[in-house]
Formats: structure tokens, sequence, C-alpha cells
């Protein structure tokens, strides 16, 4: 696949089209090897990947993706966790990607991870 579609020509082969598994599948790849996760899930969600699905929800945890992560599990109709939110934070965090690490340690409820974060925040802005 050279050129991936833009947005009217993706929106008419996900929901217009009859597509196959086979052609949804190398669009998802297209879009994932481009770094393009959110439309690789449409593409594996509609052609019910679990494989590629799972891979991106990898992908999302390890980059600290905590918006990627959540769409990826809803793809796969899964609740996230506390454990689940204080992983992808925890994460986020380490990668210094701390909008991410905030909104995942607020969905968890953890206290304790949303003071450090705003603390280290607020001394990288004074350096």
């Amino acid at each position: 696949m050279k050129k991936l579609p833009d947005y009217r020509e993706k929106q008419k082969i996900l929901y217009i089209d009859r597509q196959s598994d086979r052609v949804l599948l190398t669009y998802g790849d297209s879009y994932l090897e481009s770094g393009r996760i959110s439309d690789a899930t449409d593409f594996y969600q509609k052609a019910n990947h679990l494989q590629g699905l799972e891979k991106i929800r990898e992908i999302a945890e390890e980059i600290g993706d905590t918006m990627a992560f959540q769409y990826v599990l809803k793809a796969l109709k899964r609740n996230l966790t506390e454990d689940d939110w204080n992983r992808v934070g925890q994460r986020a965090l380490e990668l210094k990607k701390y909008t991410f690490a905030f909104h995942a340690f607020q969905k968890s409820n953890n206290t304790v991870k949303i003071e450090e974060v705003k603390k280290t925040m607020a001394l990288e802005d004074h350096l």
C-alpha cells in the first residue's frame, strides 16, 4: 500500500465499502507502521483482529500513551482497572509525559502519584 487514505477515504473504507478482513488488516498494518495508532485501531477493530489490538495495547502502554491505551482497550471491550491505569501512568511518568501520567493517575484515583506528577511538573517548570 503506497499512500494511506485521507480521513474521508478512511471513513468510506471502514463504514461504507464492504472490505474483506484481509484488506482491513492490510490498512491496519500500514497505519501501525506509520505510527498512526488510532487509525490502526479502527481497522483492526473493524476486522475483529484481536492480535493486532493486543499489539497496539502493548505499544500504547510501552510509550505511555494513556489516550491510545484507553481507546484500544475500549476496542477490546475491556474495562480498565486501577492497576491498568497505574501501570500506564507510571510508564508515562518515566517517559516524562506528565499530562498522560496525570490523566492516568486521576483515572486510578492515585492521589499519591497525582501529587508526585504535580511536584515533578512544578520542578521542571523552574529549571
